[in-house]
C-alpha cells in the first residue's frame, strides 16, 4: 500500500513506462502496490517500475510485442514507401445494403501491400503448423467467422503458387494464445486496420479474459 500523497507519483511513473510495458502489466503492478500490506515509499516504487522495465526489455525479443514488432516492421516500412509513391484514391460512396452477417475478413485485396501481408501471414502459418495443419487452422478461423471461404481459398492459392516447401520438422498442431493474437493481427492488417499497441493490448486482454474456457472456445 502507499500513502495518498504518493498516488500521483505512482501514476506518473507508470505513465512514463507505458511506451515500453503493456498496459495490463502496469495495471497489475499498480493493483499489487495498492493492495499489498507492505508500506511502499518513493524508492520502492522506483525500484518496482525499474525492475518491470528491465524484465520486459530483456524478454522483448521472445515476447508477443517483440514478435509483432519484427513481423510487422517490414510491412510498415513498405507501406510508407508505397503511400509516398501513390496518390490517395478518390473516396466513393458505398451503396446502401441491408446488413448481413459477414466474416471479419471477406476478401484479400489485390494491391501490393495486401499481397505482401498475405504472404507474410502464409509464411508464419507454414513455419508454425506446416502445410496440412495450416489448412486446419484456416478452416477453424473460417468456422469462427474470422475469415471467409474466399480468403481461405486465396491463402491456399498463394501457397500453391509460391510452392513453399518447409523442411521436415515437428509442427504445432493448434495455435497457442499468442499465435491466435498474431493471426488476428494479420487479419486486422488485411482489413486495413493500423497495428498499434492499443490494438495488441485489446486483443491480449480479450484472450486473457477467456483463458479459463479457451479449451472449449478455441480448441487449444
Amino acid at each position: 500500500m502507499i500513502n495518498d500523497s504518493l498516488k500521483p507519483y505512482l501514476e506518473e511513473k507508470l505513465e512514463g513506462a507505458r511506451k515500453s510495458v503493456p498496459g495490463f502489466a502496469l495495471e497489475e503492478l499498480k493493483q499489487k502496490i495498492i493492495s499489498s500490506p507492505i508500506q511502499f515509499g518513493k524508492s520502492d516504487i522506483d525500484d518496482l517500475v525499474s525492475n518491470l522495465l528491465k524484465r520486459y526489455e530483456q524478454t522483448k525479443e521472445n515476447s508477443l510485442i517483440g514478435k509483432i514488432d519484427s513481423i510487422f516492421k517490414e510491412i510498415s516500412d513498405i507501406e510508407k514507401v508505397m503511400s509516398a509513391k501513390q496518390p490517395e484514391p478518390a473516396q466513393q460512396q458505398a451503396p446502401v445494403e441491408k446488413p448481413k452477417k459477414k466474416a471479419k475478413l471477406e476478401v484479400i485485396g489485390d494491391d501490393v501491400v495486401s499481397i505482401m501481408v498475405s504472404l507474410r501471414w502464409l509464411e508464419f502459418l507454414l513455419d508454425n503448423y506446416g502445410p496440412e495443419n495450416t489448412l486446419d487452422v484456416l478452416d477453424y478461423y473460417e468456422s469462427l467467422g474470422w475469415i471467409s471461404a474466399t480468403v481461405k481459398e486465396q491463402m491456399m492459392k498463394y501457397a500453391k503458387m509460391t510452392g513453399v516447401m518447409n523442411p521436415a520438422q515437428e509442427y504445432k498442431i493448434k495455435p497457442s494464445i499468442q499465435d491466435h493474437i498474431i493471426n488476428m493481427l494479420f487479419i486486422e492488417k488485411l482489413r486495413g486496420e493500423e497495428i498499434n499497441r492499443d490494438l495488441i493490448e485489446a486483443l491480449e486482454r480479450e484472450f486473457r479474459t477467456i483463458r479459463k474456457g479457451v479449451d472449449e472456445l478455441y480448441g487449444i
